[in-house]
């Protein structure tokens, strides 16, 4: 991006700003044409038309009018020409980057020089390096306002090199998310589609503890937005700078520590049809003095649930009106009789129970031969669940003289969701020991397909997630411009989730008479009836159908992470082409994640779960080195600049082993505006704790093979054999500014990544197509329990394990399938692609304009789920990653009005079947009103519209019974927000 909004560098300023004459550095000249207006769009242009990193906060320059500037000067001149009566100053802190602030700021001035603190960016260590051989976007938080997204994680979602197939709410029970980890509904970040796993999430360059079943991916939707300063996303491995498990690429998300005042927001929004609204306010609160500052931030945010029956495409698993599948179930009610097909394993429709009657005394003739009655199981899903969120962010730093600073911030966020799922299903053994049996045939039992919708309401599936989390920080300038930098960081993130009116198959057994009444149950057959499986709609009573919903979930996780890092860095010595910078030191950590599950499926007693408990100590030692070649001192022809980047990290994991991680990038400019990088680095990633630890545990299934149904059994857990995966990253690309043209960058950069050892569920992520897809054969067995005595058996064994859920549903001669889901190291992954950026801005009279394009392109996206099994494309595949994706944007300024239109794309392909889904585009457009002066003066009005013309996703026909591809998709529509903030 053109501008970065660093809050770090103005811990930095605590000198700098006492000094009230700056002179700048001098530099060439550029022709400037920057208009009079607020300084909030001034500053932008004036970055844009220079090529020079521009570091301010937006806080800093609200309000503030700036005269402009116009000629040909040389960006020191032009800038202290556009300050021009503003109270603001500025000074160089490296070649290309100039910091802007207040220097009525501290309460003593001094005329003593003092040189100013270098800033550090993401992708480096190093402190003075304004970039490096891996790509950053930096998006800040006056452009998250821009483009209308309330929450970080809407941010993230927005960019093309994120993929929101896996960690992603709006996915999770509509077919988009394959992992199936994402317990808590949270938001993650999958940047390359490399999974949740493989990207690093960082505050303040600070881990964080994890969520989700596995707890290895984190929440970014609890980070209040108020309190962001900008979100850099690194797009690269970096397992050499941050740790193993920076494979995908690192987002580092900056807070904001040095405001000075007050400062409320207020937003409102809801789909243009009222289907989901949300609400959302914040408070800021800070102050500043001479040698610290501290600051205070609390934001609630509450979206509504968007229920299915209001978005077609997600309610209705019917898909003929658009041209598709009927995709409805035979598990309905009125249910059908079915039969095990020995030939398929497969459970067939035989008759169908008649509609309109009451499941009293029928008759052999009632039931209809050959025809099936379908139910629509979407009816009563939920979208999006409903969320609550509460966060609140506090930080403060203090200075002890010119050479010792402390500071120190917290965090705390609640969530708490709920949703319903869909209604349930299941196979009915229904005996003449009930008094409604009735057959077509004359046969003393039959299996009947059957859905409670409309008698029992789907179950509710809920939640409660805290996250806490605290560091403390030192710096020490010691001698030159080395820097001792000490912290410790303690997260922790603790859920407790469960949900209700689930299936019992104990009791439905009883109810259905199937088994002698239990003493130990307060439910009787005689006093209280039998189950009638065979009317239509609701036949039974409230006593009968909540002692079948009995059943029940609770889940209580907890992970946590404790750091502690040492690092010193500074000039090694002084070479022709520059200052040779090292940055050097050692980090521990330790992960722990805590899990206890109870379940009331089936039997008489809940099953309590032992609770578990692993933890593991990563101790880890790293350096980093940048080596200019040639610079400003020594350039020669085609080499205006040449720097190397070398990197190592090694790390000692108590439970797994050791491993290094080496880095080695370059930085070429060969004339001025130009500039090449490339980078190589090598992953190493741990299996998380759950992935070795997890216990054993299986369930059964319904799945397709074809148009059969087969009844199957899951089986999931833990592999305590997983070896670390292993992973190789290559970039490469160019940046161009033309001096001859201020204000256009360009942009391009290839990447590959190599997985191996890839941890996986291959099975699970693929779930819907385990039975039918070649690939997958390793992982399913396929059986004729009835004919095959070790088949029965090994079903058997499995339904005779306490961890097993609805054990004594359905007996072991009827399952058709045992599929291991259970974690693996497959064999390979991998990506390769290029990401295209472009930029202009430039202004007319007084009119500023600003264009941007981000585009990414999948060239590959290959997997090898076992060693012997053949490779497979996954790219542009429905819910996994499409070939293209982009944004465009542009922004329109003149005085207090910006208007800022925006595209987003993504491109066509196709399913499984060769079918074309086609290409998605929506606009999006922000209009905003900030004046200067006056009674209004620190007000800003945003009215934000998302997919402004209410487009529908491209239709897919999708197994799970939605019309759309949630993964790369959303069925959310028009949606208009409002926005006020103030500052005080």
């Amino acid at each position: 991006m053109r501008i970065g909004l660093c809050s770090s560098a103005f811990g930095a300023l605590a000198v700098a700003a006492a000094m009230p004459v700056v002179a700048l550095a001098q530099s060439p000249a550029v022709q400037f044409q920057v208009p009079a207006g607020p300084l909030e769009t001034t500053l932008p242009l004036f970055a844009a038309q220079s090529g020079e990193q521009i570091l301010y906060s937006t806080d800093l320059v609200a309000g503030r009018q700036s005269p402009g500037v116009s000629g040909a000067l040389r960006t020191d001149q032009a800038l202290t020409a556009l300050l021009q009566g503003t109270g603001l100053r500025a000074r160089r802190t490296s070649p290309n980057t100039l910091v802007v602030y207040d220097p009525d700021a501290r309460a003593e001035t001094t005329d003593d020089a003092v040189e100013i603190e270098d800033v550090v960016v993401t992708g480096s260590l190093i402190r003075g390096v304004a970039d490096g051989p891996s790509p950053v976007v930096t998006v800040t938080r006056d452009e998250m306002d821009r483009n209308g997204r309330a929450t970080v994680a809407q941010l993230l979602a927005s960019l093309p090199q994120n993929f929101g197939g896996t960690a992603n709410e709006a996915a999770l029970g509509n077919g988009g998310d394959r992992s199936g980890t994402n317990s808590t509904y949270a938001n993650g970040v999958n940047l390359r589609g490399l999974g949740s796993d493989a990207t690093l999430v960082l505050i303040n360059g600070r881990r964080l503890a994890g969520t989700g079943a596995k707890g290895d991916f984190v929440d970014v939707s609890t980070i209040p937005t108020a309190a962001v300063e900008r979100v850099d996303i690194l797009l690269d491995g970096a397992s050499a700078l941050y740790g193993a498990d920076a494979v995908g690429g690192v987002v580092n998300i900056i807070l904001r520590d040095d405001y000075d005042g007050a400062e409320t927001r207020v937003r409102v929004g809801n789909t243009s049809d009222g289907a989901s609204g949300e609400y959302q306010v914040a408070q800021v609160l800070g102050r500043q003095w001479s040698t610290g500052s501290a600051m205070l931030t609390y934001e609630y945010y509450d979206r509504e649930a968007l229920a299915g029956s209001e978005r077609r495409r997600a309610g209705d698993a019917d898909h003929r009106w658009l041209g598709g599948s009927d995709r409805r179930s035979f598990y309905s009610n009125p249910g059908n009789i079915v039969v095990l097909d020995p030939a398929t394993g497969s459970y067939v429709p035989r008759y169908s129970i008649p509609d309109g009657q009451n499941g009293v005394g029928l008759l052999p003739a009632d039931f209809r031969l050959g025809q099936t009655n379908l139910e629509n199981f979407r009816a009563t899903s939920n979208i999006l669940p409903r969320q609550t969120r509460q966060s609140a962010y506090a930080a403060a730093r203090q200075s002890f003289g010119d050479r010792f600073e402390i500071s120190g911030d917290a965090r705390w966020g609640m969530r708490e969701y709920e949703t319903v799922s869909t209604a349930i299903s299941t196979l009915l053994t229904v005996t003449r020991a009930n008094p409604y049996f009735a057959s077509p045939t004359g046969a003393s039992s039959h299996t009947i397909a059957y859905s409670f919708q409309g008698e029992i309401a789907p179950p509710k599936v809920f939640g409660e997630v805290e996250s806490l989390g605290a560091s403390l920080g030192g710096t020490a300038d010691l001698f030159g411009d080395w820097r001792l930098e000490s912290y410790v960081s303690y997260s922790t993130e603790e859920a407790h989730t469960g949900s209700d009116g689930a299936l019992q198959s104990t009791n439905l057994r009883e109810a259905l008479g199937a088994v002698a009444d239990s003493p130990a149950t307060s439910f009787s057959t005689a006093r209280d009836g039998f189950f009638n499986p065979f009317g239509s709609g609701a036949s039974n009573s409230a006593t009968i159908l909540d002692f079948i919903s009995a059943g029940y979930t609770r889940n209580q996780s907890q992970t946590r992470n404790l750091s502690a890092n040492l690092q010193i860095g500074g000039t090694v010595m002084t070479l022709p082409g520059g200052p040779l910078r090292l940055a050097a030191g050692l980090n521990f950590r330790r992960e722990t994640f805590e899990r206890q599950v109870t379940n009331f499926s089936s039997g008489t007693a809940p099953t309590v779960g032992a609770r578990t408990k692993t933890e593991r100590d990563v101790s880890a030692a790293f350096a980093e080195l940048r080596v200019p070649l040639f610079g400003e001192t020594n350039a020669l022809a085609g080499l205006h600049r040449l720097e190397l980047s070398l990197a190592a990290r090694f790390e000692d994991y108590g439970d797994i082993g050791q491993t290094t991680s080496p880095k080695v990038g370059v930085l070429w400019e060969p004339t001025e505006g130009l500039l090449l990088r490339a980078n190589y680095g090598r992953s190493f990633r741990a299996p998380a704790l759950r992935e070795l630890n997890d216990a054993a545990s299986a369930s059964p299934s319904i799945l397709p093979r074809g148009s059969l149904q087969i009844l199957s059994m899951i089986l999931y857990g833990g592999n305590p054999n997983l070896e670390p995966e292993e992973a190789d990253t290559w970039t490469a690309g160019f940046e161009i500014k033309p001096t001859g043209l201020p204000g256009l960058r360009l942009g391009a950069n290839v990447f590959r990544t190599d997985f191996d050892n890839r941890i996986g569920q291959p099975a699970l992520e693929s779930i819907l197509t385990a039975l039918s897809d070649p690939s997958l054969a390793p992982f399913v067995r396929t059986l004729d329990p009835v004919n095959n005595a070790a088949d029965r058996a090994a079903v058997q064994a499995i339904l005779d394990l306490p961890t097993t859920n609805l054990r004594d549903l359905f007996p072991a001669n009827s399952y058709g399938a045992i599929v291991d889901a259970r974690y693996v190291n497959t064999a390979k992954v991998q990506v390769e692609g290029l990401d295209l950026s472009a930029g202009y801005g430039f202004n007319l009279a007084d009119n500023a304009f600003d264009l941007d394009v981000n585009l990414t392109w999948l060239e590959r996206f290959v997997a090898q789920p076992t060693p012997t099994s053949p490779t497979v494309s996954q790219l542009d595949r429905p819910n996994f990653p499409v070939g293209l994706r982009g944004r465009a944007s542009a922004s329109w300024s003149r005085g207090p009005w910006t208007v800022s239109p925006s595209l987003n794309h993504v491109g066509n392909y196709a399913d499984l079947t060769g079918r074309r889904i086609g290409s998605w585009s929506t606009a999006d457009v922000l209009v905003r009103f900030a004046p200067a002066g006056g009674l209004l003066d620190g007000t800003a009005v945003s009215l934000t519209v998302q997919n402004l013309f209410d487009r529908d996703p491209p239709f897919y026909d999708a197994p799970e019974g939605i019309a759309y591809d949630a993964a790369n998709a959303n069925v959310l529509g028009r949606f208009i927000s409002l926005q006020l903030t103030k500052a005080w």
